[in-house]
């Protein structure tokens, strides 16, 4: 199993792919709070790769990933987490 990386351009957020399956981040409204100032919350959610595709031209794929960012998304696919 091989995983790639992209940056959403118009949001900087980061998207996986394995095969013709996206991992995208969702945001959690429920757990943006007074609490914790309404920090933003996501969650990572498969969809097929089709269904992403009027957003294609604004991805930038690339390995250039913070590892924590990418041990995130290797747990979400049940990969394991690569060391420092």
């Amino acid at each position: 199993m091989r995983i790639t990386y992209a940056v959403d351009e118009t949001t900087g957020l980061v998207i996986s792919r394995v095969g013709s399956t996206l991992a995208w981040p969702i945001l959690d409204y429920g757990a943006m709070t007074p609490e914790n100032g309404f920090t933003p919350s996501y969650h990572l959610e498969t969809i097929p790769v089709l269904d992403a595709a009027c957003e294609w031209p604004h991805l930038h794929w690339t390995r250039k990933i913070p590892m924590a960012v990418k041990n995130t998304h290797r747990q979400f696919w049940g990969m394991p987490a690569l060391r420092p």
